[in-house]
């Protein structure tokens, strides 16, 4: 790491505070944990700044992000939430809150009514002292990758151990890492498109905590909703260890022993056993696809969760016990490795959600089917001989379909909630259209739409030489569309956070197509346009249907060749949530800093 790349200077809360509310500091959710301080410890901290004591430096990385330098939070997350909480009067100090006409940046959110001021005030000249505390930041510019996940590694901020599972994952890159990040934040609900969010968005990100006004409570999660997973197991990523069992489970054949020592070597971390290694685990993730992993994991645990709607605890159902402390992991995990295979590996479907609750019922307190207890090793041999019968009984409540109905239908309402997740309406990767129709009277077909998507496929292409993004189509804009599509089409529109899917189906019957007909369409239209060959080949690929309940949605995953790109000979890049066409010029300009 070259010392040209690091530039240390002192700032003020003020001016920190200022790029907060500018939506300039970015976290890197890739190896970024979740808000986890309480209270307390948020009140030590301002504390420490009223007694003038020294804080620990932040330490950032110079960032683009639409267009816009950002600064992403390498280290100094809980410390930043900390202080711009405080500041917002969302905690208060010896039952004080900071006065928020004492800057301009409170006074402007306070007169907006974006912020409310505490009843009981600090002094304005304590608020002043507070504003203007200089703390150490530290600033990579044009630092890389992989110096960032080095520097990361070597972190342990605010004296808070990191756990097993959150070493295994930070800053690693690599199939296994990326679907269980992903698909661990999806289940528990704060999933996102984008690995880069912004600090505003956090704690709509975070797990509730005592006092605090998070987004994400513990109690309703999966995990503790089903009594699988332990609360306070959760905090400490318990629950990422639990999908990587469920991803090894599901590609590793056969079965691999579940302990830590095995997790260690499917990281690349070095232990003196046999098991798989990491190549030979990417290797098979790489086979199915991690994206495609990724949707058959929340479908699975989807499945589940719709199978005990209204019925109380998985946990309970399956284990008739009367404590749940540690909750029912390996009881599940058999019972996902059976139902994975069932769905993608035998290609059935459940003959209804009262026929599996009916099988799991009581179900770990058949004849022959008995789970090892303790915090000891899981073997191959045990899951060798269990998996098979736990699938047998479970096969009771399936039955082999139409292959190609079984896959197109599949349901994926917790994969779409995750894409949504967040500040969707501000990300430059992220498009949403309402569907293929102008919603005339009669409705129509759109003749521009394709053309709009591809254009925008494009800009979002031109972001970057890693760029991906996310056009979903069968999402409302706005609640007006919403409205309209019920009228014509009897579409009762479904709410995801804040949008509102009303599907496409009813769309293209009305246009004379079927699902199947309408996809072979597209991808020839994708294909056959005025793209580069190998940006076509790459984009067609990646348009497909996805089920939100009974609502059919299209997305399309459009990602960087790794260098600038036009169509029909036009320049297209994203500018916010806006697709621009740029001169020649400009574009070089453009070119030259984002893929130079």
């Amino acid at each position: 790491m070259q010392s040209s790349e690091l530039s240390v200077q002192g700032q003020n809360l003020q001016t920190l505070y200022n790029l907060y509310v500018n939506k300039r500091l970015a976290v890197n959710r890739r190896y970024q944990r979740k808000l986890v301080w309480s209270v307390e410890e948020k009140v030590k901290l301002i504390d420490s700044v009223i007694d003038e004591l020294p804080i620990p430096l932040i330490l950032l990385a110079q960032r683009k992000r639409g267009g816009v330098e950002t600064y992403e939070i390498i280290d100094g997350l809980q410390r930043l939430d900390a202080f711009f909480s405080f500041m917002e009067n969302k905690f208060s100090y010896n039952g004080k809150y900071f006065d928020l006409d004492t800057i301009g940046d409170t006074k402007a959110r306070l007169d907006a009514s974006e912020i409310t001021q505490g009843e009981d005030k600090l002094s304005r000249s304590e608020s002043l002292a507070i504003a203007n505390y200089q703390i150490p930041v530290s600033i990579y510019r044009d630092a890389s990758a992989s110096s960032i996940d080095e520097v990361f590694r070597r972190i342990n901020s605010g004296g808070r151990r990191l756990s097993l599972q959150e070493i295994r994952q930070a800053g690693v890159l690599g199939s296994l890492a990326d679907v269980v990040r992903r698909s661990s934040a999806s289940i528990r609900g704060d999933g996102t498109f984008s690995e880069s969010v912004i600090l505003n968005a956090m704690d709509k990100l975070s797990i509730s905590r005592r006092g605090l006004d998070y987004g994400l409570s513990l109690e309703d999660m999966f995990w503790v909703r089903h009594d699988i997973v332990a609360q306070e197991d959760i905090r400490s990523s318990g629950d990422e260890e639990m999908v990587l069992d469920l991803v090894l489970d599901a590609v590793i054949r056969p079965w691999p022993t579940s302990g830590w020592q095995n997790r260690d070597v499917a990281y690349g971390i070095q232990r003196r056993i046999r098991t798989a290694s990491p190549e030979d685990v990417n290797a098979a993730i790489d086979k199915v696809g991690v994206e495609e992993l990724h949707q058959r994991i929340l479908s699975v645990v989807g499945l589940i969760n719709d199978v005990m709607s209204g019925h109380g605890s998985l946990g309970r159902h399956m284990v008739k016990l009367e404590t749940y402390e540690k909750g029912t992991q390996r009881q599940f995990q058999a019972v996902f490795a059976a139902l994975y295979s069932l769905t993608f590996e035998d290609g059935m479907v459940p003959k209804s959600h009262d026929a599996v609750r009916t099988v799991l019922d009581d179900f770990w307190g058949r004849k022959g089917l008995s789970i090892p207890t303790g915090g000891s090793s899981w073997g191959r041999e045990k899951k060798k001989s269990l998996y098979p019968s736990v699938k047998k009984n479970l096969k009771k409540a399936f039955y082999k379909p139409d292959l190609q109905r079984a896959a197109t239908q599949l349901n994926s309402r917790m994969y779409v909630e995750s894409l949504l997740q967040g500040p969707v309406t501000e990300e430059p990767l992220i498009e949403l259209k309402q569907g293929f129709c102008v919603l005339s009277s009669p409705p129509v077909e759109d003749a521009e739409l394709f053309e709009q998507i591809m254009q925008t496929a494009v800009g979002m292409a031109n972001q970057g030489k890693s760029a991906e993004g996310l056009i979903l189509i069968g999402i409302a804009d706005k609640p007006s569309a919403a409205n309209r599509i019920e009228q014509i089409f009897n579409v009762k529109p479904l709410a995801i956070h804040s949008h509102l899917a009303v599907g496409t189906l009813e769309q293209i019957n009305h246009l004379g197509y079927d699902i199947d007909s309408w996809w072979r369409r597209w991808q020839e239209k994708i294909q056959t346009s005025k793209l580069s060959k190998e940006f076509a080949n790459s984009l067609a690929h990646t348009f497909r249907p996805v089920y939100y309940d009974e609502l059919l949605l299209w997305e399309m995953k459009p990602k960087s060749v790794g260098k600038p790109i036009t169509y029909d000979g036009r320049f297209f890049v994203r500018i916010g949530s806006s697709t621009r066409e740029m001169t020649a010029d400009d574009f070089l300009s453009h070119m030259t800093l984002h893929f130079s």
